[in-house]
């Protein structure tokens, strides 16, 4: 059984730091995990009126169990290059961005009511598996705030997530890390996802469920106007820091991740930095093991924006969705290709296995 422990600012994997003596370029490797944002691996939609966006080209339907098993095989692929993770979340992520599909689809693992969804359930236990066989980490997210604003309140939210952690409680799987909510702030609309309060749900869950490592992740850090780095209440109670690098340069990134590092709550107990969201930029890799933090690459995929450019790195409304399946790029907006099948997917993990000397 695969296992993540932490130990100081490293991660552990059954019982050995990741990638044990590695050095690149004169920097410390060991003890990163460098993962895969992924979070559409369980996707479906239950809006009948929105299902027929995610349709595979070479099927015209959508199918969330090929999707799920399409996954699962191309994880040895992932692990060859030094890839030890990948991020999950409940309730998905932005598949699509204009209005007459983000504001309708549903993907959520979670009933209104914070019940969890048995065909969810199956597909995270089919991917936890997988990856346990491999020997690699799932980081699973609880909530995304499009799909955890149509919950019915805090009340459904805590059930929710307790029925989560017991659900892969059962599973017996210890490969597992917990994000509660991807990029805590307002736009959950509830004051438990603010990132000034937090700490209080990942305390109580903390204590609820001790074999589990908790987190949550903060958005893209803005050190200019202090936008969405941790607060010293979350750095205290976090077992690693999450910030995301979404719309930095690497000279951006590199100042968010400074300030973190020189923060008197995290100079007193050293934890990893985990970013599991950041873009395709190889830049922003390099810059992020360079300064001791592990990265997680974010491909959405032509056709996946509604006409605005989120990402500096790429303009993915720039092209529309392939008509053709070997062709799909990206891995947030389904049907999704898992493959390693674009320039951008190889760039990032070959350079993966070239700092982590994985040998391909």
């Amino acid at each position: 059984m695969t296992t993540i422990t932490l130990h100081g600012p490293e991660f552990w994997i059954d019982g050995r730091p990741t990638y044990p003596g590695r050095e690149f370029a004169g920097h410390k490797i060991q003890g990163l995990l460098f993962n895969v944002r992924a979070v559409q691996a369980t996707f479906d939609d239950a809006n009948p009126a929105t299902r027929s966006y995610w349709a595979y080209p070479d099927t015209g339907v959508w199918d969330p169990d090929r999707n799920t098993d399409e996954f699962c095989a191309a994880l040895p692929s992932w692990r060859d290059h030094g890839v030890l993770a990948f991020t999950l979340n409940a309730q998905g992520g932005g598949a699509r961005y204009n209005a007459e599909v983000y504001d309708h689809y549903d993907n959520s693992a979670f009933t209104r009511e914070g019940a969890l969804k048995p065909a969810y359930a199956d597909r995270f236990a089919r991917i936890l598996a997988a990856a346990d066989a491999l020997g690699m980490v799932a980081i699973v997210g609880l909530f995304y705030w499009k799909h955890a604003l149509k919950m019915q309140g805090e009340p459904a939210f805590w059930r929710a997530a307790r029925e989560m952690l017991d659900f892969l409680r059962g599973t017996g799987r210890r490969n597992i890390l917990i994000e509660v909510a991807n990029e805590t702030g307002p736009r959950f609309g509830y004051e438990i996802f603010h990132a000034d309060r937090a700490h209080v749900m990942i305390n109580v869950l903390k204590a609820e469920y001790p074999e589990f490592l908790i987190s949550t992740s903060q958005g893209g850090l803005d050190v200019g106007v202090g936008h969405e780095l941790p607060p010293p209440s979350l750095v205290r109670s976090v077992d690693f820091i999450m910030p995301h690098g979404n719309g930095n340069t690497a000279e951006q990134l590199a100042a968010g991740i400074e300030v973190i590092q020189t923060m008197r709550e995290f100079q007193l107990n050293p934890k990893p930095i985990l970013i599991n969201e950041d873009s395709t930029s190889i830049a922003n890799l390099d810059v992020a093991w360079q300064h001791y933090v592990s990265w997680g690459y974010y491909d959405q995929g032509y056709g996946g924006w509604g006409g605005w450019r989120h990402d500096i790195h790429i303009d993915y409304s720039e092209k529309p969705r392939e008509s053709v399946y070997a062709d799909l790029s990206g891995f947030q907006t389904p049907p999704v290709n898992w493959t390693i099948n674009t320039p951008h997917k190889r760039a990032f993990f070959t350079r993966v296995a070239e700092v982590t000397g994985y040998k391909v």
